[in-house]
């Protein structure tokens, strides 16, 4: 009888004790994941050959100002030249603004692109400014070939193809195309970094399916506007990377 009566009672502490594991279990916060990183180009809409002018960025997370970017650098190119683009480290001045002053030379139009790199998370915004005279009709052919989504960076030549069609919550196949001195890269890291407004961006690896192609699927979650940036890496030191724009149904 005895043992019948410390039998029941180990059972109820050992119930009473899976009771409280499991609403201290339930009552815990699950963890929120970090809010992406923004960052704005301030720039003039125009400015005149061989004059200084001021080029920022402003970082935040959240509303709140990012002051430990732990890279800001500024991408300029003359419109046609992205192969002669020009890099120039930013210095952080105060309420998450990184800044740089650059002289353009020549009239023409020209992109500036910020590449910064903050918690874990990188965000490459692109702006335009017209210096001097500029041939009409050749900031909307800018604007068409970016939406091509056929990019020339360096010696690499990086081309995204998709379906025309692309609808939410269903597997999209996605490749990514790679040539250097007009033969194909092989043996290259090739990541999607995929991102949507407000949102934290989704990584997506890449495999070697072909001689410089790379596949993979990938489930939009909702129908807007994403960008794609092709994060492309190898042994002998490359690292490319560039931005296409695609829309979601």
């Amino acid at each position: 009888m005895k043992k019948t009566i410390f039998a029941i009672f180990m059972a109820f502490i050992f119930l009473a004790g899976c009771g409280q594991t499991s609403e201290d279990h339930t009552s815990g916060k699950k963890e929120e994941a970090p809010a992406p990183i923004d960052a704005v180009i301030e720039l003039p809409e125009k400015g005149e050959p061989n004059a200084e002018v001021a080029i920022a960025v402003t970082v935040s997370q959240g509303k709140k100002p990012v002051e430990d970017a732990s890279e800001v650098k500024f991408e300029i190119w003359k419109e046609g030249k992205k192969d002669a683009s020009e890099k120039v480290e930013a210095k952080h001045s105060e309420n998450g603004k990184y800044t740089i002053t650059y002289t353009f030379l020549e009239d023409g139009l020209y992109h500036v692109q910020s590449h910064v790199t903050a918690r874990d998370m990188h965000t490459m915004p692109t702006e335009t400014i017209q210096i001097g005279k500029v041939e009409e009709g050749l900031h909307e052919h800018s604007e068409d070939a970016a939406e091509e989504g056929h990019h020339h960076h360096g010696e690499v030549e990086i081309q995204l193809e998709k379906p025309e069609v692309i609808k939410a919550k269903g597997q999209t196949p996605l490749a990514v195309l790679l040539e250097k001195d007009d033969s194909p890269l092989t043996d290259a890291r090739v990541r999607l970094e995929i991102t949507q407004q407000g949102s934290n961006p989704a990584w997506v690896d890449m495999e070697e399916a072909t001689d410089g192609e790379y596949k993979s699927d990938y489930q939009f979650p909702s129908g807007g506007t994403y960008t794609i940036t092709i994060h492309v890496q190898n042994d002998a030191g490359l690292h490319e990377h560039t931005e296409v724009e695609v829309t979601v149904e």
